[in-house]
């Protein structure tokens, strides 16, 4: 089946069985930081924005991704809102494992598109969802802090004003 998507921001048509995992036919394409882990929507490791949200690749049927906008970490990554993010985590100290960067990275994403500046719930909240050992729940946590600030920074914004 023909499925035409924007995949990080080219118009393309994916050729796949609409039952087929969208997480199995990114890596076909070799996107490689969309990982297999659990196969059940659970680790994070699948993770992409799809309409510019954080979803787990592996659950999805690329079938029901038609016209949808789909972005990789790979893509994502380069983009001003990803150089804050890997800024933010740098300036923490954290160094990811490679398992859980898209999970990382983008829940960060949607949270700080959300919120202008995270309360320490939101920031926890956001440490539980994301199950693995390679960095700490307190350094993850101020990285999404230095992120926020680099978020700020680039914006031109200082103490919630423009």
């Amino acid at each position: 089946m023909k499925i035409p998507v924007i995949l990080n921001s080219e118009k393309v048509i994916l050729d796949a069985k609409p039952t087929e995992k969208l997480s199995d036919v990114l890596r076909k394409l070799g996107l490689l930081s969309v990982k297999n882990g659990c196969g059940q929507g659970l680790c994070g490791s699948c993770t992409v924005l799809l309409d510019d949200k954080p979803v787990p690749s592996c659950i999805i049927p690329v079938g029901i991704v038609r016209n949808a906008s789909i972005e990789t970490l790979e893509f994502f990554s380069l983009t001003k809102e990803g150089e804050d993010i890997l800024s933010g985590f740098k300036q923490a100290g954290i160094t990811l494992c490679g398992f859980c960067n898209s999970a990382r990275i983008f829940s960060t994403y949607a949270l700080l598109k959300k919120v202008y500046r995270p309360s320490l719930e939101e920031l926890e909240t956001l440490a539980d969802c994301i199950e693995c050992n390679c960095t700490d729940k307190k350094t993850f946590m101020n990285g999404v802090i230095y992120a926020t600030a680099a978020k700020h920074e680039r914006e031109g914004r200082k103490n919630g004003h423009i």
